[in-house]
């Protein structure tokens, strides 16, 4: 999951995604992370991430070890993805 420093900087990782999209351009993750780069928000490899704050509509997420900011969508496309514990 892309994690970003700020709720703000979240908020706007996820609206430019959603252009992308909207482009008609389908977004990948070496799209997703050039987009990612753009906005300063690192990729963080963890399948122990969960919310533990949510604030201006962005939740921080960490693993223990490390937090940064999603936005609730990215949080359920985290939680749906194939590879996902249950």
């Amino acid at each position: 999951m892309f994690l970003c420093r700020s709720p703000v900087v979240a908020n706007d990782f996820w609206n430019d995604l959603v252009s992308v999209q909207n482009s008609g351009v389908q977004v990948d993750r070496t799209i997703a992370a050039s987009v990612a780069k753009k906005h300063d928000c690192q990729f963080v490899a963890s399948d122990r991430l969960r919310p533990i704050r949510f604030v201006a509509g962005q939740f921080a997420m960490t693993d223990g070890t490390v937090t940064g900011w999603a936005s609730p969508q990215l949080l359920i496309i985290y939680e749906n993805r194939a590879e996902s514990p249950k």
